[in-house]
């Protein structure tokens, strides 16, 4: 008996608006509970074979696309790639592009990385270790003689700023 008078008290409490959205609520979740049952309903009559006239039609279907797949991918194996007409910029661009890494330091003669190991994983991939102690020799030249210039590792470029913030702090 208790129990009913202090529903019956909670019941008196909520205002209009929350017995509209508990009842939407409630609605919501009756609505997604349906279409759960009909979605479940629908895939096991695919499964069970319910409906075996379409169920043969939608074989012939299968194996009329998987011919002309085959079709399909027969025609991609043997098509020859035809030229393309480029314009000017799309010349100019395609000369300029820099595709691999190979292209790029092959373009870029101005500087070499060193690589402390190579290791070739299969006939098209090698994988380089590059020498953090040594990272970039770079050489530059500005009409100059050329200066060789060694950037130093994150470690020790560390280091030396705490050993300049430390002369610092003895200055001081």
């Amino acid at each position: 008996m208790q129990i009913i008078n202090d529903t019956i008290s909670f019941l008196k409490t909520l205002s209009f608006v929350d017995v509209v959205f508990f009842f939407a609520v409630l609605a919501l979740m009756l609505l997604v509970i349906i279409l759960i049952y009909f979605l479940r309903e629908n895939n096991i009559g695919e499964d069970n074979n319910i409906i075996p006239n379409q169920n043969e039609q939608n074989k012939d279907i299968n194996n009329q696309e998987l011919l002309n797949l085959k079709a399909i991918t027969e025609a991609l194996e043997n098509a020859k790639p035809s030229d393309i007409d480029l314009n000017k910029y799309e010349e100019e661009q395609e000369e300029k592009a820099i595709i691999s890494y190979d292209e790029l330091l092959k373009r870029k003669n101005d500087f070499a990385i060193n690589y402390s190991e190579e290791e070739n994983l299969d006939e098209d991939l090698t994988v380089k270790k590059v020498d953090l102690d040594h990272l970039v020799n770079q050489d530059v030249s500005l009409g100059q003689p050329k200066i060789k210039v060694t950037i130093i590792s994150y470690e020790k470029e560390e280091a030396f700023l705490e050993a300049l913030k430390n002369l610092q702090q003895t200055l001081n």
